[in-house]
């Protein structure tokens, strides 16, 4: 603890020189505007070999202050278009200088990251690799949820828990919680090693979602072992002296196979709305409101009991914000009600019958904020208070009478609470124009309590971390960076140290190197978790260690083709992950019959990715492919030579997304994905057999269209292939469930429509 209060005491020496020279110079001003006449946002505008600049906001505006004197002024556009002319900055008087022309288009420029950058970047000056799906392929989906928006995204796979109704995510190999998700860069809790979380965000509220592939872990710590997919809200109008209103609502209706009901029952039914008001004075208002009803799906059921159980839920949402010249700072509540029902099957020598309900309410406060002090030092600070109430409710209905009562059975009623506080305060420090420093320290505190939680625990966590970024030459740019933890539950590391390197080989070649050391704590459930009834035995593990992983990724993007009418990039990447004390459910090494977790040695995965993008006048095309290897401890075992199989076990995976604008009658998407089967060595009664999962294809299409000024109206199929399971060869026993030879993947082919208003 010594170290980490001295490592934090350097870091703010290190930054008072800067705090302290807050001199001001003369005010520059302008705007930007792009080759088709539309506000450039988001462009870099700085002074050669000076520390003096801005980015401009969503009008195309910069400002910032510099001693007067003669200079080069550079303008960086989205895909690193380079612009430079002399400016004499005259003191005594307001520099302005209008109308600067950049050769990009309004499209490109939206292409604007936030994660894991020191500010603002665009997709090509990142460097990490980062995938974006934008506000317009959210739209062109059509998805009620953020895990429909990811099932055609490559690197992705879906896996879905039909007793409870909930769906995890994977990525680049692994899942649960060694996937990081965000909203707004703030940690999101989850119930247990599921990412459900990704089904309970308004969709509606989003802006854009942010994909990092490998370990983010300098940045966004604890487990953040396979990347981060960072969802950011929609912020509205932050720009002084603007008086805006937004408006905007939408219904969509759409069938679950071939079961639908016109606004209720059978089919899945959405509605919302939301508003938000700038005033001129800087202040804005917003709030948001969502409700999904989704009926279920009968399937092949033939009693009460659905394949598919029905879900409802209402989301709600509002946010307050308030922006200056060099500060801005917004407070952000939502909130979610969600009632998942599994009704039974009747019993006929009883007549009666039952149903279990899973009853959530989550509440999540944010507050965010930014400051520049000068054009050296700025800082941001995001703070968060979440709160998740989950209760599981069993009735029992008297079919002859009528009567409900509660189910007195173990396990029938249960209740979890869980909370967590997040605070992170980063400051950005730029001596020079080719360093700078991010420096930060980052607060979190969990608690959980619950009928399956051994008594009520809690965990602390602090942490520092300091980045730092030189660009030695115009081509070549350098970042390292380190993060230390100390927590009151665990053996929390020292040091967590990362490197990226990024080249700019010409001005159509980038090349990026990365190394990341990944860990992931142990959550209260895999420390604590108690849970006994008549089909369950399982405990937490308070002896667990974290997770390590060592990871390489290596990506070459290339855009041979790029003009007005036509652009290509492709790009190549391969990885390599080695984790290390990886935390697993298995039978309890002391007691039979039980089950506990426990850190395995080893787990890897190693992969390519191949992505190509094309955009030729109204058409643009997507084309990716990956082939992803895993490989556990089992595969060390010799009977694997017998079985004709290598030590890694690879899955293809092919994705291709396509949207044409037609101008005069409307705009078509078609998204498809092609998984492949995916295999892992398991033992079953001390036998190692080489099992999984079948492949599959998926597919949607949507037609959208402009009704009106403020309409449009939207049309389409899911599913294309009809998909409702995949063949399962996991061997069947287990801690919670047995398998019946498939998954559930989805509820057959649908079909929906949808009216928009924005305003």
């Amino acid at each position: 603890m010594l170290k980490q209060i001295f490592f934090a005491l350097a870091l703010f020496i290190s930054a008072y020189p800067s705090i302290a020279q807050t001199k001001t110079g003369e005010r520059i001003k302008g705007n930007i505007i792009t080759s088709d006449g539309y506000a450039a946002e988001n462009i870099t505008v700085s002074l050669k070999n000076t520390t003096y600049g801005s980015i401009t906001d969503s009008k195309g505006r910069f400002s910032f202050e510099a001693p007067s004197g003669n200079y080069t002024m550079i303008i960086y556009s989205i895909i690193a278009h380079r612009k430079e002319f002399s400016v004499i900055i005259k003191a005594g008087e307001i520099n302005n200088f209008p109308d600067i022309k950049i050769d990009e288009d309004k499209h490109l420029l939206r292409e604007v990251i936030v994660t894991g950058q020191f500010s603002p970047q665009s997709l090509r000056n990142s460097l990490y690799k980062v995938r974006l799906i934008s506000q317009k392929q959210i739209q062109q989906k059509a998805a009620t949820n953020i895990q429909d928006l990811l099932k055609t995204e490559i690197g992705f796979r879906m896996s879905n828990d039909m007793a409870l109704g909930e769906t995890d995510v994977e990525l680049m190999g692994m899942s649960g919680n060694n996937v990081k998700v965000l909203i707004d860069g703030v940690p999101l809790i989850d119930r247990s090693s599921t990412k459900q979380s990704l089904s309970q965000i308004d969709i509606n509220t989003v802006e854009q979602i942010e994909i990092v592939d490998g370990p983010m872990s300098v940045i966004y710590g604890t487990d953040a072992l396979a990347g981060v997919i960072n969802i950011i809200t929609k912020k509205g109008s932050l720009s002084e002296g603007e008086k805006r209103l937004s408006l905007s609502a939408k219904i969509q209706e759409e069938s679950v196979g071939d079961e639908y009901n016109l606004a209720t029952d059978k089919g899945s039914h959405t509605q919302s709305a939301s508003g938000n008001y700038s005033l001129k004075n800087g202040f804005q208002v917003g709030a948001n409101f969502t409700h999904n009803d989704f009926g279920g799906w009968q399937g092949d059921s033939t009693g009460r009991k659905k394949q598919w159980q029905p879900k409802e839920q209402y989301l709600l949402g509002g946010k307050l914000g308030y922006t200056k010249k060099n500060y801005d700072v917004s407070y952000r509540l939502d909130f979610l009600n969600e009632n998942i029902l599994t009704m039974q099957d009747v019993n006929s020598v009883t007549n009666s019958t039952s149903d279990k309900e899973f009853i959530v309410d989550r509440y999540t406060h944010q507050l965010q904020g930014n400051w520049a002090l000068n054009n050296q030092l700025s800082f941001t600070a995001a703070g968060s208070y979440q709160t998740y109430h989950r209760r599981t409710r069993t009735t029992i209905i008297n079919l002859s009478t009528g009567k409900k009562e509660l189910s007195l059975e173990s396990g029938a009623q249960d209740v979890a609470e869980y909370s967590a506080w997040f605070g992170r305060v980063a400051a950005l420090w730029k001596p020079s124009s080719k360093l700078s420093f991010q420096p930060g320290v980052e607060y979190q505190l969990s608690q959980g309590e619950g009928d399956r939680i051994d008594k009520k625990h809690q965990i602390n966590n602090t942490a520092l971390f300091l980045s730092a970024e030189y660009l030695p030459f115009t081509w070549f740019t350098i970042r390292p960076g380190v993060r230390s933890s100390f927590n009151s539950a665990y053996d929390a590391p020292w040091a967590i140290p990362s490197l990226n390197l990024k080249f700019n080989l010409d001005a159509k070649t980038d090349l990026r190197l990365s190394y990341g050391r990944g860990f992931r704590a142990p959550t209260l459930q895999e420390l604590y978790y108690s849970f006994h009834d008549s089909n369950h035995n399982i405990d937490g593990n308070p002896d667990l260690k974290s997770e390590y992983s060592n990871s390489y990724m290596a990506s070459l993007t290339v855009r041979p083709i790029h003009t007005e009418n036509i652009r290509l990039t492709s790009s190549l990447s391969a990885f390599y992950n080695d984790f290390r004390d990886k935390i697993s459910l298995l039978a309890s090494y002391t007691t039979d019959g039980y089950y506990t977790y426990y850190n395995i040695d080893k787990y890897k995965t190693q992969g390519l990715t191949v992505e190509n993008s094309l955009k030729w006048k109204s058409l643009s095309v997507g084309l990716n492919l990956s082939y992803v290897g895993r490989y556990n401890s089992y595969s060390e075992s010799e009977d694997y030579k017998d079985m004709n199989m290598s030590k890694f076990r690879y899955s293809p995976e092919l994705s291709v997304n396509t949207t044409y604008d037609w101008k005069k009658v409307a705009t078509f998407s078609f998204f498809y994905k092609y998984t492949g089967k995916r295999h892992e060595y398991t033992l079953d009664d001390d036998e190692l057999k080489l099992e999984g999962l079948s492949a599959f294809n998926w597919a949607d299409f949507t037609v959208s269209r402009a009704l009106y000024k403020y309409i449009d109206i939207q049309v389409g199929v899911k599913n294309i292939f009809d998909i409702t399971t995949v063949r399962n060869t996991t061997a069947s026993s287990g801690a919670h469930s047995t398998s019946n030879g498939v998954n559930q993947l989805g509820s057959g082919r649908s079909y929906f429509v949808g009216l928009a208003f924005n305003y």
